[in-house]
C-alpha cells in the first residue's frame, strides 16, 4: 500500500476539525470571540466551546479577559521550533558539502527533540558504504555520537528524562557516561565506535547558536580502523573548524 493510499484511510475528525479551527484563529489578524469563530467554522457555539477548551488545556490557544481567543503559546514554541529546525538545515547544507568533499565521509546532521537526536539531513560519501541511517531516523541518545554531544552541552532538564530512560533500558553505567560527557565538552567532540553499526565509527561536534546553546551536532560517520578519531587528526581538526564557523554565522 503507498503512503497516498494510507493516507486516504479512516482519519480521527475531531482532530482534524480540531486544527481546522486553530487554523481559522491563527489567520485572523486580531483576537476573535467564540461567536466570530463559530460564524467562521459554521459550527454551534456549544460545540465550538469543547475544542476551545482543550485548545486552550493544551496550551495552542490564549484567551484574553475579554474571553477573546489567539495563537497560545505552545502553538508559537512548536512554531518556532520546526522553523529553527528547516533554517539550521539549510544554513548548514553548504557546511555538510565541504565536509564531504574535503573528507569523502558520509556527514550527517542532528537536531535534539524530546525523543532523543534526530537526523535532519544526510550528506553520503562517495565510498561504496551503506550506513543504513537515513534522514528522519530517530537514534539512541546515549549510543549515538549526536546524543553524546546534546548530552553534553544542552541544559540537563532538556536531557534528563531520555537519558534516565535510555541508563535503565540499556544498564548503562551512569558514572562511566558521565566521564565520557566531561571529556566530550573537554575536547569539544566526542566519538563512538560500533555503538549502532558494527564496524562503524562517527566523530560528533557541536553547533551552537547566538545564545551559546547547542542547536545541532555534525557527525562524520566512517568506517573503522580507517577514520582517525584522535584529537589532532586532520578529520577532526576540519569538523571542529567547519563546526565553528558555522556556530558564528547563525542568526
Amino acid at each position: 500500500m503507498s503512503d497516498k493510499q494510507d493516507m486516504n484511510g479512516l482519519g480521527i475528525q475531531s482532530l482534524e476539525i480540531g486544527i481546522d479551527i486553530v487554523k481559522i484563529i491563527s489567520k485572523s489578524t486580531k483576537p476573535l470571540t467564540i461567536s466570530e469563530i463559530a460564524h467562521v467554522a459554521e459550527m454551534s457555539k456549544s460545540r465550538l466551546h469543547r475544542y476551545l477548551t482543550s485548545l486552550y488545556r493544551t496550551g495552542f490557544l490564549s484567551r484574553d479577559t475579554d474571553l477573546r481567543y489567539s495563537v497560545g503559546p505552545e502553538l508559537i514554541s512548536l512554531g518556532l521550533l520546526a522553523s529553527q529546525r528547516w533554517t539550521i538545515r539549510d544554513l548548514a547544507h553548504p557546511t555538510l558539502l565541504r565536509l564531504r568533499e574535503n573528507l569523502n565521509e558520509t556527514i550527517a546532521l542532528s537536531v535534539w527533540t524530546e525523543k532523543g537526536p534526530y537526523f535532519l539531513h544526510w550528506e553520503e560519501s562517495n565510498r561504496a558504504v551503506n550506513i543504513g541511517i537515513r534522514v528522519g531516523t530517530q537514534v539512541s541518545a546515549t549510543k549515538s555520537v549526536a546524543g553524546k554531544i546534546f548530552i553534553a552541552f544542552l541544559p540537563e532538564e532538556e536531557t534528563d528524562d531520555v537519558l534516565k530512560r535510555e541508563i535503565a533500558q540499556f544498564g548503562i553505567s551512569k558514572a562511566q557516561f558521565q566521564r565520557e560527557l566531561a571529556e566530550t565538552r573537554q575536547k569539544g567532540y566526542s566519538i563512538t565506535e560500533e555503538s549502532l553499526l558494527p564496524g562503524i565509527l562517527a566523530i560528533g561536534c557541536p553547533v551552537f547558536g547566538r545564545d551559546s546553546k547547542v542547536v545541532a551536532a555534525i557527525s562524520v560517520v566512517g568506517i573503522l580502523g580507517y577514520l582517525d578519531p584522535s584529537e589532532q587528526s586532520h578529520v577532526v581538526t576540519v569538523l571542529k573548524e567547519e563546526c565553528r564557523l558555522l556556530s558564528e554565522t547563525l542568526p
